[in-house]
C-alpha cells in the first residue's frame, strides 16, 4: 500500500510540473507560430500521409514477421541471421523504430539470430488501450514472452533509451532468460527518479517527461509541422528516411507517449523481481546527451553487480549512430566475440 501511495504522490507531482511546463511551452509555440503569419500557421497544422512504409525502408534486406505471445499480444518484428545461433534481442527507444538498427542487425547476424520487435504501441505491433497497459511490468513481460515464443531459453539484450529502461528491468524480473545486457544512454528508472530529486541539471533536461503527463498537448506539439520533432531528433537522416519514423512512430504517437504516462499507474499483473542486475552489463553513454545527462551513470552503478561503463566523448543521445565503430568495438569485447 505504501508503495502505491508513493506512486500516486509522485504521479501528481509529475503532473503538476507538467502543467507548469505546458504553461511555458504552449504560449511560446503559439506566439512563434502567429508571428510567422498565415504561412507558419498553415505549416503548423500540416500533416502528410504516412500510412505506407517508405521505399527506402521496404528495400532494406531484413526479414519481417509477426509473433503472438502467451498473453495474446501480437508483435511485428524484423530479424536477421540463422535461428540455430544464440538469440540477440534489440529494444528500441522513443521516438525510434527498427530502421535505426538495420546496420547493427547486419553487423551481428553472422554470430546471432538478431531480432528487433516493435514494442507495444509502435508500428504494426499491438496497441492496447489504456495508459496502465504501458506500465513497466507489461513492457518487461512482453520481452520475456517474446523470448519464450521464439523458442529460446535465454537472450542477449541490446537496448537504447526506453528500450534500455526496459532492459534494466528484464534481468531483475526474469534472470533465467537473460545472458548479457548492453544498454545505451538509458538509466534504470529508479535511478532517474532519485537523480531528478537531487540534480537540477537533469531535472531541467527532463522537462519533456513532465510535459508528457498532460493529455492532448504533447500529441498536438509532436504532430505539428508534419511531425517536425521527429526530423529534429534524427538530423543525420534524409527526408525519406525521416518518413520511416513518421510511419512507424508518428501515426500512432499517443501510444508511445503513454510509456511516460504509464510510469505511475497501477498494473494488473504482479511480478517479483531482484534488487540488482547480476548478469554482465555494458553501459555505453554518449556524454553530450541533451536529454539524459552523464551524471546519471553513477546513480546506475548500485543497480548492477557486474557492470562496465563506456563513456563515448562527443556522442549525443544517439550514440550508436554518432560513433558506430566505438560501439561495435566495445560490444565485441564485452560479448567476447
Amino acid at each position: 500500500m505504501s508503495n502505491r501511495l508513493l506512486d500516486i504522490f509522485l504521479g501528481l507531482c509529475y503532473y503538476a510540473v507538467g502543467c507548469f511546463w505546458a504553461s511555458i511551452v504552449v504560449p511560446v509555440v503559439t506566439v512563434y507560430t502567429l508571428l510567422g503569419g498565415k504561412q507558419r500557421v498553415n505549416k503548423f497544422f500540416t500533416k502528410g500521409d504516412h500510412s505506407k512504409l517508405p521505399e527506402v525502408a521496404s528495400c532494406v534486406k531484413v526479414n519481417h514477421d509477426f509473433i503472438q505471445t502467451e498473453s495474446g499480444n501480437k508483435f511485428h518484428y524484423v530479424h536477421l541471421g540463422e535461428k540455430d545461433k544464440p538469440l540477440m534481442i534489440i529494444l528500441h527507444g522513443f521516438p525510434d523504430c527498427w530502421y535505426t538498427w538495420r546496420h547493427m542487425m547486419k553487423q551481428y547476424s553472422d554470430r546471432y539470430y538478431v531480432v528487433l520487435f516493435e514494442m507495444r504501441g509502435y508500428g504494426d505491433s499491438c496497441k492496447p488501450e489504456g495508459i496502465n497497459k504501458y506500465h513497466m511490468d507489461y513492457l518487461v513481460n512482453d520481452v520475456a514472452e517474446i523470448i519464450e515464443a521464439l523458442g529460446y531459453p535465454r537472450a542477449t539484450l541490446v537496448a537504447h533509451d526506453w528500450g534500455g529502461a526496459i532492459a534494466w528491468e528484464v534481468p531483475k524480473y526474469f534472470p533465467h532468460l537473460v545472458d548479457k545486457v548492453v544498454i545505451m544512454n538509458a538509466p534504470v528508472f529508479s535511478a532517474l527518479v532519485k537523480c531528478l530529486s537531487q540534480n537540477p541539471i537533469q531535472f531541467l533536461k527532463s522537462w519533456y517527461i513532465f510535459l508528457f503527463q498532460i493529455p492532448w498537448i504533447p500529441e498536438l506539439l509532436i504532430k505539428s509541422n508534419d511531425y517536425g520533432v521527429l526530423k529534429d531528433t534524427q538530423k543525420n537522416l534524409t527526408s525519406e528516411e525521416v518518413n520511416v519514423f513518421k510511419h512507424c512512430v508518428g501515426r500512432n504517437i499517443t501510444y508511445p507517449i503513454n510509456y511516460y504516462r504509464g510510469i505511475f499507474t497501477k498494473t494488473g499483473i504482479c511480478l517479483q523481481k531482484c534488487k540488482q542486475v547480476t548478469q554482465p552489463l555494458l553501459l555505453i553513454w554518449g556524454d553530450k546527451d541533451t536529454a539524459l545527462d552523464k551524471i546519471l551513470v553513477p546513480y546506475c552503478k548500485e543497480h548492477a553487480t557486474n557492470m562496465k561503463v563506456c563513456m563515448v566523448e562527443g556522442a549525443t543521445h544517439w550514440v550508436m549512430q554518432d560513433e558506430p565503430d566505438i560501439v561495435y568495438n566495445e560490444m565485441d569485447k564485452f560479448l567476447n566475440i
